[in-house]
């Protein structure tokens, strides 16, 4: 899951998240994995419905469902924010759970 957060960081420099992209293809071919496996039992969509349309209460992204904003600003968010809402904090810490 981390390449996959690497590549689809805003954050990321563009080398970096292509590097990211093919390294994760090439982990999921050498486990042999289908598309349609993928897609049918995928944790993903699960750890999105549950955590990820949560909103943004502050800052840049205020507004912003967490599966929208980069990794980095909501890692950042959640070690140096102190006054975060507590339902907020309990779901970046969900959703950066389901990625790491």
């Amino acid at each position: 899951m981390k390449l996959l957060r690497l590549a689809l960081d805003k954050g990321a420099y563009e080398g970096e998240a292509d590097n990211a992209a093919v390294m994760f293809v090439r982990k999921l071919r050498e486990r042999n994995a289908s598309a349609d496996a993928l897609f049918s039992h995928s944790q993903l969509n699960t750890a999105l419905e549950k955590c990820g349309n949560e909103k943004m209460t502050f800052g840049k992204y205020r507004d912003e469902m967490i599966k929208n904003v980069p990794i980095s600003y909501l890692t950042w968010a959640f070690y140096n924010c102190a006054n975060m809402d507590a339902r907020l904090r309990s779901a970046i810490h969900k959703f950066l759970t389901e990625f790491a």
